[in-house]
């Protein structure tokens, strides 16, 4: 079983993981070269766990983490598949999952990441508004 620290989001520490793995079994996937998380999803449902993390390069590359876990005892199965994508949309994804993508902005923040389109306004209008 994985030992995580639960004060940190699961999802995050499942990223983690998969980075782990992506680096030893994918040569050009390197963590430093992680520019941002640019959407993800999840379903924990007992022992399986899935996720999908659509991440953006410092090199131009979108690429699509897909991983599954069945989280037992005995360390079970792990499976991470790594896809590059084109621009544009996401992967589609099977809704009878009941998988939705949401934005990981904890996982950039926590990774010190800078955002999609980040160059400050974001920033500059909220001190403005308040």
């Amino acid at each position: 079983m994985h030992d995580f620290d639960d004060s940190l989001p699961t999802d995050l520490q499942w990223f983690m993981q998969a980075t782990e793995i992506a680096t030893a079994i994918e040569e050009d996937f390197d963590l430093g070269d992680l520019k941002y998380v640019e959407s993800a999803w999840q379903i924990v449902d007992g022992d399986l766990k899935s996720f999908g993390w659509v991440v953006a390069m410092v090199d131009g590359r979108r690429l699509y983490l897909e991983y599954t876990i069945v989280d037992t005892e005995d360390e079970g199965p792990e499976d991470l598949n790594i896809t590059s994508l084109p621009e544009g949309p996401y992967p589609k994804l099977d809704n009878k999952a009941w998988r939705h993508w949401y934005k990981p902005n904890h996982i950039n923040e926590r990774l010190g990441l800078a955002a999609p389109h980040s160059d400050g306004a974001q920033e500059r209008q909220s001190q403005r508004r308040g």
